[in-house]
């Protein structure tokens, strides 16, 4: 990413999270007004409320759209500047999030040892190293490699362990990739 795009993010990240706050605030008080409305002038309860589950549902479609562009940035290495990317990128870098990539990993491999799928059983070294690696208390991942383990493991459509019509070589360097992710912690 260039500098200029990740200062564009940055500002659409502000951008939308104040209008999500404005949003949602304004929706709170349209059916707080609403429920106040039935007992001072029922005539206005209804629009009050309709009015406030309206712009409710804006704010929810503007939540959505920070979300998804959280989402996309966290894979950026040059995005974790923007310190709400790296929060939302270190989430999955946790020792909790990692065991559980770790569990997922060791499924995908019993499961293709029984069918005997061999674009994955020609990884599975590689892929039961990587296991070993999230389960190590010792190492530390980085946010951008944890991001990317987790989309290997999630992402059907692009994941090529998910994937059966992506390239055992996809998978090799999608793997690769992660693990040089790895660090000693503390450091």
């Amino acid at each position: 990413m260039y500098a200029r795009a990740v200062d564009e993010a940055d500002a659409r990240l502000r951008d939308l999270r104040h209008e999500e706050r404005g949003e949602l605030c304004l929706a709170g008080a349209a059916l707080a007004a609403a429920v106040v409305a039935t007992e001072i002038y029922p005539a206005l309860a209804m629009p009050l409320f309709l009015g406030g589950l309206f712009v409710g549902a804006l704010g929810a479609r503007t939540m959505w759209r920070r979300w998804d562009l959280l989402d996309r940035l966290a894979g950026e290495r040059d995005a974790h500047i923007i310190a709400e990317v790296l929060a939302f990128a270190s989430r999955e870098a946790t020792t909790d999030r990692r065991r559980g990539f770790a569990v997922l990993i060791r499924g995908r491999l019993s499961e293709a040892a029984r069918s005997g799928e061999a674009r994955v059983l020609a990884v599975a070294n590689e892929l039961d190293a990587l296991a070993l690696e999230l389960e190590d208390g010792d190492l530390a991942l980085d946010p951008a490699s944890a991001v990317a383990c987790m989309r290997l493991l999630s992402d059907f459509p692009y994941s090529p362990l998910l994937n059966r019509e992506l390239a055992t070589e996809d998978l090799r360097s999608r793997v690769r990739q992660i693990r040089s992710g790895f660090r000693p912690a503390g450091r």
